[in-house]
């Protein structure tokens, strides 16, 4: 590889994890700082998509892939707790799906800030039949998942994607 394109593909990497690191770590974790939990919990739903459609080979809007992208982002960077929930797209259809498109939490998920926590309730475990997301303990995941991406391109594993052009502060 010439060290012009080579050039290149480092810049696309560094815009890549700049806007990850931007929109994901720190967005998402400003506004649980700040107490906005459920908006939290609506934009780990995205980001989990985003980070599926980095680990596939289609344009960025590819239309279609919603489900296909939110699991491969779960399955692959957030870890195994996460993929077993995701049978069947389980998880999306009941967390990512139902945020982004009614803005109305499933009647099967509690979404909780660790201070809400109740004696039994733990992250991904069921609490009175209902599946528990602590949106402090995902969010842990999610940073996880964002450094494991990195570490991916990085390795070469995963092709650089063109990111729109944001203003990073």
């Amino acid at each position: 590889m010439n060290s012009m394109v080579a050039d290149e593909k480092g810049e696309m990497i560094a815009k890549q994890k700049a806007f990850v690191d931007h929109l994901f770590v720190k967005e998402i974790g400003r506004m649980q700082r700040e107490g906005f939990t459920f908006f939290s919990f609506v934009l780990m739903g995205q980001a989990i998509e985003t980070l599926g459609a980095f680990l596939d080979k289609k344009p960025m809007k590819a239309t279609g892939q919603s489900a296909k992208r939110f699991s491969k982002g779960l399955n692959w960077l957030m870890g195994d707790r996460y993929k077993a929930i995701n049978k069947d797209h389980w998880f999306f259809l009941k967390f990512r799906n139902q945020l982004t498109h009614s803005f109305v939490p499933s009647r099967e998920l509690i979404l909780i800030s660790e201070s809400e926590l109740e004696e039994g309730m733990h992250h991904l475990g069921l609490y009175e039949g209902r599946r528990v997301l602590v949106a402090e303990r995902m969010y842990e995941d999610l940073c996880k998942g964002c450094k494991k991406l990195y570490g991916m391109l990085d390795q070469g594993r995963v092709a650089p994607t063109r990111v729109g052009e944001i203003k990073l502060s």
